[in-house]
């Protein structure tokens, strides 16, 4: 007998892998968000919840009417308040208590990652550079990062043991299925990781960064443009400092041939100072928020040119073309269908092609 109280829930639209730190397959009923739940309250599972969470992943959310809908992602595209009630993104939307900062990395991150004791000189002297990547076509950052490789590997040798540019076969032991933890037993082997984003995006950064760290390697990254603002910037390779890729690339030459510049680099904490490691208790305090204000939707904006995509403005078409809060959270729109109709099949590919197209035209027409 337990004295929680019920609620009841329902999760439409995920991926199907939720967390960075497996590769255990989503599951309704045991997952991130509603082993959280559990500790306050007794979720039950239903087609007709009060509340919903959805991501992006699908648009089986518009099938649910009279629900709160909790909206969840770690890709690049901004929370439609005109769909959702609440979100939980990478964003650092400030919108009363409906929105919460919590990008993918967030999961990964505790107190032992400034733990630098372990640093000897020795790492100095470990193979030079590893890049560990499936996709070489979606996303900006996807296309760089294989270009930047290649140009790195005119300096030495650059490990790939995953999909694009494989020079190495059955490098990463997967243990148990895990990718991702035989992903950073790779990497600890190396002084340099490259790790770019798939595009670049304020607020945007996901677990790449966080997986060198955590692997003892120094991080080459893109990706995020305010990535100082979490990550301490003397502690990797910023893309964002540099004029060019050939500059980074002389800035890795130069800290690999200067091994008391590199282990100076390797022993910086990886956050700032003011970092604090309290991500955890603020999502638990924001689901809680949500569930004991009960099954009560905001009203939602019905014209699909005011407050879509997160923005709230002017009532008339032309106050809101040049809106340039508006066109990025458009052209991130865009991205995701393009995103999905990437990914996508046959009539699902054909309708999300048409919505790629709609909101592109869209996008145009605001910024002329």
């Amino acid at each position: 007998m337990t004295d929680k109280k019920q609620i009841t829930i329902n999760f439409v639209d995920f991926p199907e892998y939720f967390t960075v730190k497996d590769t255990t397959k989503f599951n309704k009923y045991d997952n991130y968000i509603i082993n959280i739940l559990k500790k306050y309250y007794l979720p039950i599972i239903t087609s007709e919840p009060d509340f919903l969470f959805y991501s992006v992943f699908g648009n089986e959310f518009e099938k649910y009417n009279d629900c709160v809908k909790i909206f969840y992602t770690s890709e690049v595209i901004v929370p439609n308040f005109n769909n959702c009630d609440y979100a939980i993104s990478y964003d650092r939307i400030d919108f009363d208590d409906r929105s919460l900062y919590h990008p993918l990395y967030f999961d990964l991150m505790d107190k032992t990652i400034l733990n630098k004791s372990h640093i000897t000189p020795d790492m100095a002297k470990r193979k030079f550079c590893n890049f560990i990547y499936s996709n070489e076509n979606f996303g900006d950052g996807a296309i760089l990062r294989k270009d930047f490789c290649q140009k790195l590997m005119k300096y030495k040798k650059v490990d790939c043991p995953a999909k694009v540019l494989n020079n190495m076969q059955n490098a990463i032991n997967g243990r148990t299925d895990n990718f991702n933890q035989g992903k950073l037993i790779f990497q600890k082997n190396y002084k340099f990781t490259i790790a770019f984003e798939n595009n670049c995006s304020i607020s945007y950064t996901t677990e790449k960064l966080v997986h060198a760290f955590l692997a003892n390697t120094i991080p080459i990254y893109w990706g995020n443009p305010e990535v100082t603002r979490d990550f301490n910037p003397k502690a990797f390779i910023n893309c964002h400092d540099y004029s060019s890729l050939d500059e980074v690339i002389q800035k890795v030459i130069e800290l690999d041939n200067d091994d008391e510049a590199y282990l100076k680099m390797l022993r910086e904490p990886c956050v700032n100072s003011d970092y604090k490691f309290d991500k955890q208790e603020r999502l638990e305090k924001f689901l809680i928020n949500i569930i004991e204000k009960g099954n009560k939707p905001f009203n939602k904006n019905p014209n699909p040119l005011i407050n879509k995509y997160g923005y709230v403005g002017p009532t008339f078409e032309d106050k809101i073309k040049g809106n340039k809060r508006l066109i990025s959270a458009l052209d991130k729109e865009r991205a995701r269908y393009r995103l999905l109709k990437n990914l996508t099949f046959g009539k699902k590919r054909l309708r999300y092609n048409e919505k790629y197209h709609e909101t592109k035209e869209l996008l145009h027409k605001l910024s002329q």
